[in-house]
């Protein structure tokens, strides 16, 4: 892939951001109908927590509210009301507009910031090209036993360069954006800890381009620390850091939830007490995760006689996907989802920016690992499963 690799002074960046001010001012008006009595939350995210900067109370129908505060820098944040809907923001000083529908945010219109206009869109275009590339896959697999090897190998062929091609995709933007909360998103839906040390020049490039974004300079440190692990041989973490920012850590009891599975049947994770559990976070049109899947079903088998189980938490949008996922993938554990995709109530409780994601809980609901794929998940249930 060409890279547009942006060595500019910083003098340069200041000029090529048209007058945007990150620091700062910020006041965020919003008008969004069908908008649930209640709070309405601004949270700063961070790569290691969310912190509540501002809040209100919407008190009538008329769908208003407004937020305001100081920014010293623009930071990523996210607009969160008491559904547990959210809006993300790259937000900084300036006066920025929301109007829309509380049930199609997807729709929203945004005024005011350049740098959320472009966070918005990229987000709508890596969605799009996701569910393509998922829609494609499922394609792929029923071809498979039809075509000879000889015509449906150059099918997978094709279809690996395009997966590679969307990777790239994250890169490519973290290099040209003039927004560093959008480059840091991007670098985020990264799964793979390799590819970002592999592309280290991206990060190099974000470190002098944003030298004192605050955002920037947790993420670069998180990557020199990735990629010191992976020279000593560790394994196992796929984000910046080995592991993805979520409101849930090591030591803390799981937040607990209730979710419906296919037949309706509602679930909750407390249900579980007493075994060792895997809350796997997926969805039938997350490539990433369907390709986890065989490892997750491997580690499954090795080890569900030994006071092991599994619950997947989907994030899908339909049922029948849902469950054709989970019959293809020969995915034999429990499931739940509200089928409100990243409007799921699970979305906000454990703060995913990205599936896959997992947590492995102790029989007390603790959490004792996070995002464990590929060997790094079978190494850690054989070291407390012994």
């Amino acid at each position: 892939m060409k890279k547009y690799l942006l060595w500019i002074s910083a003098a340069a960046f200041l000029a090529g951001c048209a007058g945007q001010t990150e620091k700062g001012e910020f006041k965020i008006d919003g008008h969004l109908n069908n908008l649930p009595l209640g709070p309405v939350l601004l949270e700063e995210l961070t790569l290691d927590n969310v912190k509540v900067v501002d809040s209100t109370n919407v008190k009538d129908a008329s769908g208003k509210f407004t937020l305001k505060g100081m920014v010293a820098e623009q930071g990523l944040y996210r607009v969160r009301f008491e559904n547990g809907k959210f809006i993300l923001l790259a937000l900084d000083a300036g006066d920025m507009k929301i109007d829309g529908d509380i049930d199609k945010l997807e729709d929203v219109k945004i005024s005011g910031s350049e740098p959320t206009a472009e966070l918005q869109q990229f987000m709508s275009d890596i969605s799009k090209q996701s569910i393509a590339l998922t829609e494609e896959m499922r394609s792929l697999d029923s071809l498979h036993t039809i075509l000879p090897d000889s015509a449906f190998q150059p099918k997978v062929a094709a279809f690996q360069k395009k997966e590679k091609e969307f990777e790239n995709g994250f890169f490519l933007m973290a290099d040209k954006t003039k927004n560093p909360a959008t480059a840091v998103f991007a670098i985020s839906q990264v799964r793979s800890g390799e590819e970002i040390v592999a592309h280290k020049q991206v990060i190099t490039n974000l470190a002098t381009r944003f030298p004192k974004n605050t955002l920037v300079k947790s993420m670069t440190d998180k990557i020199l620390e990735l990629e010191k692990n992976q020279g000593a041989g560790a394994t196992g973490g796929d984000a910046a850091g080995g592991e993805e920012p979520s409101a849930v850590k090591v030591g803390q009891v799981a937040p607990d939830f209730t979710l419906p599975d296919p037949s309706g049947k509602m679930i909750s994770l407390s249900s579980f007490r007493g075994k060792y559990v895997l809350v796997d976070f997926w969805a039938s049109w997350c490539g990433p995760c369907r390709q986890e899947n065989p490892n997750v079903v491997k580690a499954y088998q090795q080890y569900k006689g030994k006071n092991f189980t599994i619950l997947g938490v989907s994030l899908d949008k339909t049922k029948d996907k849902w469950q054709e996922a989970i019959k293809a993938d020969g995915l034999a554990w429990n499931h739940v989802s509200d089928l409100k995709f990243w409007d799921s109530a699970v979305v906000p409780l454990y703060g995913l920016n990205a599936i896959p994601t997992n947590f492995l809980l102790d029989p007390q609901g603790k959490v004792i690992a996070s995002n464990l794929r590929g060997p790094a998940l079978e190494a850690k249930l054989q070291e407390v499963l012994k």
